[in-house]
């Protein structure tokens, strides 16, 4: 195998295992949430992340995304809640990379297993300090004017 062979195999696989991080990322952030891992799921957001729910809840940095976890909506639901993270469409370009796909959190209300939320998402993330953190999460309601915007760019 060549020099050049073996140097684009090399990028082939850190293009793969960085996919597969970036999908280990989003799901820990599902299981963080629903086991109330706030600092968990703090570590991992960008110190200075910008999370946008519907438009409508706006978060910024770090410490104020402490609120998906500890904010009524969410406290409301535990222990009875599941998110259940994609799938994603994940595009790594060098230390940045984008995951658009699926949320659907799931809650047992009486007994049955139901629906809370189903959501279209864009997760955009970069490696820093040797791990990947997420630096910008848009996320659009199932029905929402704006879901398709979210989606459509990952769509090739």
């Amino acid at each position: 195998m060549s020099d050049i062979e073996l140097s684009a195999l090399a990028a082939r696989v850190q293009r793969l295992e960085d996919e597969r991080e970036v999908q280990r990322v989003l799901t820990s952030y599902g299981l963080a949430v629903d086991s109330d891992s706030v600092e968990a799921m703090m570590r991992l957001y960008a110190e200075d992340a910008v999370v946008d729910i519907d438009g409508t809840t706006l978060m910024h940095g770090r410490e104020e995304t402490r609120q998906i976890v500890e904010g009524s909506a969410h406290q409301a639901i535990l222990p009875t809640c599941a998110h259940v993270m994609g799938p994603y469409v994940v595009e790594v370009e060098g230390d940045r990379a984008v995951a658009t796909g699926y949320a659907t959190v799931f809650t047992l209300q009486e007994g049955r297993q139901q629906v809370w939320r189903q959501s279209f998402g864009r997760f955009d993330l970069e490696r820093r300090e040797g791990r990947w953190q997420i630096t910008r999460r848009s996320s659009r309601s199932l029905g929402h004017e704006q879901a398709f915007e979210l989606v459509r760019p990952a769509l090739r």
